[in-house]
């Protein structure tokens, strides 16, 4: 095997070179389709069905549900067909990053990168989610692509090109921003600080465009900075960033040890290289501008005004830095080189085998805004069985509220309410609620029903429920009367009828 990545990373142009790069891209196609409709819908592929159904009246940036708006028309709602569009766009991303690391580098770099983006269980996480990441990933590499070429051959055709896929990643995702603003930045280094107008007015272009969208935008920036779920970030934030790059959300932490490792070896390599050919530095300071540079934004800001910092939507920045890693990499004596390749490689499909087999070992801090889908349709059928319609459905954690909604319209008729814990100290941190359908813990006996059907959940699967699910179960067992308890892998139904024990 090592004998063959080495013929083939020492020998770009040969036609085994050529057979091998589709082979492989097939390779990250396959990962990618496998089991693309096997799990139900989760809590924010229900948001994104919810918002596409009129995606014109949303403060989101809209494109993505417009599309899915359209799509679904045509394909129809299922797992497999909304899903379809993520896996696209992230598989064009792999093709895409290959020909930039070829244009930015040479065929060794596009190819290594091209290997770390389409193994990646973080990517491919993405592309099996009905959400816009992968989609502003694409563009993000699209705009990126074009933004080097427009300064390498300074026509205006490819200038107004990178103008209009920037405008459609402003309008897939408000993550765009801090691209947008990266690149500005390097435009404004390379030129020494010194404006040339012809550039600066594509980007001016950008924001006067992206203007149009600006009421709905700052009313989702305020929105959010009145009180949003995100946590801010911790110094340590950043290191659990570039393990999930590598190794997406499902890995040991054994195998993130050894990530953090090979990336810090990686990085000096490619500093080691940039040193012995002065002609890469430009390029590396390009890859560095567009994923250290906007990631430290965020982070910054998050912890300066109000936390945005999620990995998922710093997924736009990962391809550049998987280029950086791919430089060192590159750099190494053949059979040395090859070994590490090999060795991340099976690190990755280690912890992609736990991704397909639905295990997330770490806290939740490691994961933050990323569960894994849980099996909602047999829950539907269970209480579809048996929920009566004086019966009250009520949820510990609100990210099962909406698929169970969606796959039980129809089929059983009763109040649906989230019990909010209201604990001080719970791990999902969020503001206190309280309305019609949101019920703090105390004042569930509060509720006329005949029985009581309380949903519960161990997101991660470990065998313990979480923080919420334990608060409120422990009020509920010392209140009210537990009349029976299923399990439906990893999520709880519990009845519970109305008198003291």
């Amino acid at each position: 095997m090592s004998k063959r990545l080495t013929y083939l990373i020492e020998n770009p142009g040969s036609y085994a070179y050529s057979l091998g790069l589709i082979s492989l891209f097939f390779l990250f196609f396959l990962f990618r389709f496998f089991h693309l409709g096997h799990n139900d819908f989760w809590y924010d592929e229900i948001f994104t069905l919810n918002i596409s159904r009129c995606p014109w009246h949303n403060w989101n940036a809209p494109l993505y549900y417009i599309l899915i708006h359209y799509w679904t028309k045509i394909f129809g709602i299922s797992e497999f067909s909304l899903r379809l569009p993520s896996l696209i766009f992230s598989f064009c991303s792999v093709i895409l990053l290959y020909f930039l690391g070829k244009e930015l580098f040479n065929k060794k770099v596009g190819f290594i990168s091209s290997i770390l983006i389409g193994l990646s269980p973080f990517h491919i996480w993405y592309a099996q989610e009905a959400r816009d990441y992968a989609m502003i990933l694409f563009f993000g590499l699209l705009s990126s692509l074009l933004f080097h070429r427009g300064l390498k051959n300074g026509k205006v055709k490819t200038w107004l090109n990178f103008t209009l896929f920037s405008i459609i990643g402003l309008y897939t995702h408000y993550f765009y921003i801090f691209l947008v603003l990266a690149q500005c930045l390097y435009l404004l280094y390379i030129k020494k600080f010194k404006i040339d107008f012809k550039e600066i007015t594509f980007f001016l272009m950008i924001a006067v465009v992206f203007s149009f969208y600006l009421s709905r935008f700052l009313s989702k920036f305020f929105f959010v900075k009145n009180g949003f779920w995100i946590p801010q970030p911790e110094w340590k934030s950043l290191i659990i960033t570039i393990e999930n790059f590598i190794l997406g959300y499902t890995a040991a932490p054994l195998l993130y040890f050894v990530a953090d490792i090979l990336a810090g070896l990686f990085f000096i390599w490619s500093l080691l290289a940039l040193y012995k050919k002065k002609e890469l530095r430009k390029n590396f300071l390009f890859c560095f501008f567009l994923s250290f540079v906007p990631i430290a934004m965020v982070f910054l800001f998050s912890r300066s005004v109000f936390s945005v910092y999620l990995d998922r939507g710093l997924i736009i920045f990962s391809s550049f830095f998987y280029l950086i890693l791919s430089i060192g990499i590159s750099s190494l004596i053949g059979r040395i080189r090859n070994s590490f390749v090999i060795a991340l490689t099976v690190i990755m499909l280690i912890s992609g085998s736990a991704y397909f087999s639905d295990r997330m070992i770490m806290p939740l801090s490691h994961h933050i805004g990323a569960n894994i889908k849980k099996p909602i349709k047999p829950i539907v059928k269970f209480l579809a069985d048996n929920v009566g319609s004086r019966d009250v459905v009520g949820f510990t954690n609100h990210s099962l509220k909406p698929s169970i909604a969606f796959y039980g319209q129809g089929k059983f008729s009763c109040l649906y309410y989230f019990f909010d814990p209201q604990f001080p100290g719970t791990d999902w941190k969020r503001p206190r609620q309280e309305g019609k359908y949101c019920v703090p813990f105390y004042k569930i006996g509060d509720l006329k029903f005949e029985k009581l059907w309380v949903l519960a959940c161990d997101w991660p699967r470990s065998g313990n429920l979480d923080n919420n699910s334990k608060n409120v179960k422990k009020w509920l067992d010392d209140h009210l009367k537990l009349e029976s308890a299923e399990e439906f892998d990893g999520l709880w139904v519990f009845s519970y009828a109305k008198h003291r024990l």
